[in-house]
């Protein structure tokens, strides 16, 4: 924490911030080790406090340790602006645009009139990008736990049962396994609805012939996992075989460049042009990959318009993916660790179409 800390303080140093207003869970989560669900960080050049209410004082001294925790008995809002500096009152302060609320924001403009406020997200999702040690191990143990809930599951699948059925039997597993919790937007898709790149679980009853796609995540102290595999019920067609192909080989393909130096762009294009050459450029409309941590996405995004180049320290998802309105689709997603000399793919799920016997 006190690295992270320090990597913000010279950020504040090179914008010239007098101050930094972090209120999301994620970030005050990531920057003071403080889990509760109440409650602000404000970081100045020389202290760093911790304002929560009541219910969580104790837990914040006992998780924030580097920071004063300060019991605010009135509005938050109003004790944190209260406790503003000089120095931040005259001065820019850099808040989280995209997490504060609205009536967070105009609360603090009418008690600091005289203070710029000035956005700190793009500083806070770039320090985040490069993950450490303890992040990347619990990735690595959701993304085990995710790989034993596949092994699992292809016994449970059977024509007869619902998408719901496999969604809840997922869940349940997962959590003796491990996990604090599941990713809450999981996908369990199958049939004709299995072109639906976020098909949430339904009512529907699995049936022979049906692709049946599966993206879930295990959440390890808080930290998100992704994995997919789309497996069919029965003997596949001949049009399922191909575009399951089609997709395993855009994902391989697209794990083989993946290393520091090559920039998002460049690793979306090689998987996207897999699956545009062989016909179905339209049916993959989304981004090759994201980056992961303490929120489902972050920075950075394997898609076109995306430039960053790709670090030691960074994990991406790859998932490329053939969606065919009417018929079905398939998607499959490792999660893997930029290293200095390349990358680590943490995903050990077999890649080869899975038929499920009935």
């Amino acid at each position: 924490m006190k690295q992270r800390v320090e990597k913000l303080r010279k950020k504040m140093s090179e914008n010239g911030w007098k101050g930094v207003f972090i209120y999301s869970p994620e970030n005050r989560y990531y920057f003071s080790g403080y889990k509760g669900s109440a409650g602000a960080l404000l970081i100045e050049e020389d202290s760093q406090k911790l304002f929560t209410d009541f219910r969580y004082v104790d837990q914040a001294k006992d998780q924030a340790s580097d920071f004063e925790v300060i019991q605010h008995q009135q509005n938050l809002i109003e004790m944190v602006c209260d406790s503003f500096s000089s120095t931040i009152k005259n001065g820019t302060l850099a808040l989280e645009l995209g997490d504060v609320p609205a009536s967070v924001y105009l609360e603090i403009q009418t008690r600091l009139p005289e203070a710029e406020l000035v956005d700190v997200t793009s500083s806070t999702n770039e320090i985040r990008m490069i993950k450490d040690e303890e992040e990347i191990e619990n990735m690595r143990k959701g993304i085990e736990i995710c790989d034993q809930a596949f092994t699992h599951i292809l016994d449970f699948i059977r024509p007869g049962i619902t998408e719901k059925d496999i969604g809840l039997e997922l869940e349940i597993f997962m959590k003796r396994q491990g996990a604090e919790r599941i990713k809450p937007n999981h996908v369990i898709a199958s049939g004709p609805r299995s072109c639906l790149p976020h098909g949430q679980a339904t009512d529907r009853v699995i049936e022979v012939g049906d692709f049946v796609k599966m993206d879930y995540g295990a959440i390890v102290n808080g930290y998100f996992s992704d994995f997919t595999r789309t497996v069919v019920v029965g003997e596949p067609s001949e049009k399922q075989v191909e575009i399951y192909n089609i997709v395993r080989r855009a994902q391989e393909e697209s794990l083989k460049a993946i290393g520091p130096g090559r920039t998002c762009r460049e690793l979306d294009e090689i998987g996207r042009c897999i699956i545009r050459e062989a016909g179905y450029g339209d049916n993959f409309g989304h981004s090759l990959g994201h980056s992961l941590g303490l929120a489902i996405h972050e920075q950075p995004a394997m898609r076109a318009t995306d430039e960053t180049i790709l670090l030691e320290g960074m994990v991406i998802t790859v998932e490329p993916g053939i969606y065919i309105p009417g018929f079905g689709g398939v998607r499959i997603e490792d999660l893997v660790v930029i290293t200095n000399d390349g990358h680590v793919n943490f995903t050990k799920s077999t890649k080869d179409l899975q038929v499920i016997s009935y």
